[in-house]
């Protein structure tokens, strides 16, 4: 066994210039593409609510575009910084709007009349309201960037909606079948507008908002900046831009981050596969469809076949191809189970066709195995304990040097690093997945616990399931978180 400590990664943002922090990095550079062709000139934001998330969003929007202090009497100054504004002498060197013609506000009557209907249906009739109000600013003569989409509270006490570890909401099925999250997500997809779905607490922390718990807890809501600085980053990305990506050494072989996820179809009975393919170190966000998943092994665990995995990632590298005219030199493969040799049969022959050279195979998922250190706080974030030539154990979660704190509640759950036949040293591996924490759009903190590829390849998964074999899937990953 070696014990040793990773570097925090850094980032890339405008003019190459490169940061270990988000918030810092947009503040100092700029976004990745700032001023580039195809990047955002300005960010149009739709609006769809109630009078009343309606009316707190535009005043939220007021504030934000004159900049938000950062948390007052803390010495934990680089964890809280200022929101400098979101116009286009902000971080994101574009203005964002929430302009009158973007707007689109139910109608309290209507709210009101299905509210005291039927409460069977009741998650589809409310979806219904939403969906409609999406379909009339996509048919308008010109349309939004992105549309944020607020629930009033007695829709979210009706679907069910709670909140999972990214902060986005979700919820349990309607009588339909069909989750109400993924029901809005499914007819943004088929409009082509992102949408963004938030609670009232965006605007106004003081709203409580019950878990549906055991202990009927209350929503912890963050202080104000960082809303802010996540909400308005998830906008951009969302609009098409390129906030930041991981910074690439010249030396090193392109590689492409693919992650792969199981779950179980819309009628429960058997598994499919996704997959959110990372296009190389730019972190462009690519989905692809899998085939349906082997049955169940004898240690319980779904698997792929050998035509299904070669399938899925012939079709990945032939979407790269088609960005890049070119395939990348290392293809890297992430999920949380390890690798049934059906898959790696398949994998194999996949990247043989396409002459490339190297794959590198890795189950990636929490363990029970803990490190202890001296003081009150866990492990550093980056703390690497390597247990033998293929398997190590990293801590993305601990204590960060830069925010001189750990930031959870709980104790962290590192995360056990199992490499099959790795073209790379396991330690390159981890550094990478440590990297690639950092690459999720939808939070500035950037000490996340899972890398993007198995984060984002879970999320569109929970949305995949739903999908007819008739609706428009996008392959843009800004559609699905």
């Amino acid at each position: 066994m070696k014990l040793s400590h990773l570097p925090e990664p850094e980032l890339e943002f405008g003019q190459a210039h490169r940061h270990i922090d988000i918030r810092f990095g947009l503040m100092d550079y700029g976004p990745l593409d700032a001023g580039q062709t195809g990047a955002p000139t300005a960010v149009r934001v739709g609006l769809i609510g109630d009078t009343e998330t309606v009316e707190g969003t535009q005043g939220w929007f007021a504030r934000c575009a004159a900049g938000i202090e950062g948390k007052a009497d803390t010495r934990l100054t680089n964890l809280y910084p200022p929101f400098p504004g979101c116009t286009a002498d902000g971080p994101f060197r574009v203005a964002f709007t929430c302009d009158e013609q973007d707007t689109r506000t139910i109608p309290a009557r209507a709210l009101h009349k299905l509210k005291n209907s039927n409460p069977l249906n009741l998650a589809d009739r409310y979806a219904d309201l939403f969906v409609a109000e999406l379909r009339a600013l996509a048919e308008g003569n010109t349309w939004p960037d992105v549309v944020l989409i607020g629930l009033p509270l007695d829709v979210i006490a009706a679907v069910n909606v709670t909140d999972d570890d990214d902060e986005v909401v979700e919820s349990g099925a309607a009588p339909s079948g069909v989750d109400f999250r993924a029901r809005l997500k499914i007819a943004a997809m088929d409009f082509g507008l992102p949408i963004q779905i938030f609670w009232p607490t965006l605007y106004d922390p003081t709203i409580k908002i019950p878990r549906k718990t055991k202990t009927d807890s209350f929503r912890e809501v963050q202080e104000d900046a960082t809303r802010a600085w996540n909400l308005f980053t998830a906008l951009y990305y969302k609009a098409g831009g390129l906030p930041w990506r991981l910074a690439r050494d010249s030396r090193q072989m392109r590689s492409c981050f693919v992650g792969i996820s199981f779950h179980e179809s819309h009628s429960g009975e058997y598994l499919d596969t996704s997959t959110a393919q990372m296009f190389d170190e730019r972190g462009e966000g690519m989905i692809l469809r899998g085939g349906r998943a082997a049955k169940l092994s004898d240690d319980r665990r779904p698997y792929m076949t050998e035509a299904h995995a070669h399938d899925l990632l012939s079709r990945s590298m032939q979407r790269y191809y088609d960005q890049h005219a070119q395939y990348p030199a290392r293809v890297v493969l992430h999920k949380t189970s390890p690798f049934h040799p059906e898959e790696m049969a398949g994998f194999d022959a996949a990247v043989e066709e396409c002459r490339i050279d190297n794959l590198d195979c890795m189950a990636v998922a929490p363990c029970a195995f803990r490190l202890f250190r001296d003081g009150q706080f866990p492990p550093l974030r980056g703390t690497l304990l390597r247990l033998d030539r293929d398997r190590a154990v990293l801590y993305s979660r601990g204590g960060v040097d830069f925010f001189k704190t750990y930031t959870g509640m709980y104790i962290p759950k590192p995360l056990m690093i199992r490499s099959q036949a790795p073209s790379q040293p396991v330690t390159h591996n981890a550094a990478e997945i440590l990297a690639l924490s950092k690459m999720n759009w939808n939070n500035t903190q950037f000490d996340n616990r899972d890398p993007i590829t198995i984060a984002a390849s879970r999320k569109v998964g929970k949305i995949l399931k739903y999908v007819g074999e008739d609706d428009r899937v996008q392959t843009r990953y800004s559609f699905f978180m």
